[in-house]
């Protein structure tokens, strides 16, 4: 077995993180673990700086599902396009967890499946795991925000992540793509 309820609840022990679990009736090692966190700049519905983890383990510990439930909610139906396309940008640049809407209840939040298999969840992980989680809220909260609250777009400088591109080229691939451009040019 991977990992357990309990050995979830010891690692959030360990650390001195405050919890709540609640166990399957029908698997005792599965279930749900709940707790919270600071941010930063982002705020909920409330006006706190603050947000919900739900770490749910299933498939007999070899997968834990972490959400973070309702970050924004997108009921006006305009909007919908700009949060989606704000969404797989994000989405792109931190590979680590993403956005998902609920399409019911216009419910937008953060998720992260961790295919555990066989292995145990550590202490470490664990830590990275939440701050990364974290992080990606703070940093994404005013363009998510603006996508959802007004339709807004973000301005993607395009030149810069081009540049950002053929800077990890080797010189050789950057020579042969500057041939490339002179003769399609010509």
């Amino acid at each position: 077995m991977a990992t357990t309820l309990k050995e979830l609840e010891s690692l959030f022990d360990q650390i001195g993180w405050k919890y709540k679990s609640q166990p399957d009736s029908s698997n005792g090692n599965e279930g749900v673990l709940y707790s919270g966190f600071p941010t930063k700049s982002y705020k909920d519905s409330d006006g706190d700086n603050y947000v919900t983890f739900v770490l749910n383990v299933q498939e007999d510990g070899e997968l834990v599902k972490i959400i973070i439930p309702k970050l924004y909610n997108c009921i006006n139906t305009q909007y919908r396009r700009a949060f989606f396309e704000v969404a797989i940008r994000k989405t792109f640049e931190k590979k680590l967890c993403f956005f998902d809407y609920d399409h019911r209840d216009g419910e937008i939040r953060m998720l992260l499946d961790l295919p555990l298999e066989d292995s145990s969840l550590t202490e470490k992980q664990i830590r990275r795991i939440v701050r990364s989680m974290l992080n990606h809220v703070d940093a994404n909260d005013e363009v998510v925000r603006a996508a959802v609250e007004t339709g807004q777009l973000p301005f993607i400088d395009y030149k810069a992540d081009l540049n950002h591109e053929i800077s990890k080229m080797s010189p050789d691939q950057q020579l042969e793509l500057l041939v490339q451009i002179k003769q399609r040019s010509q």
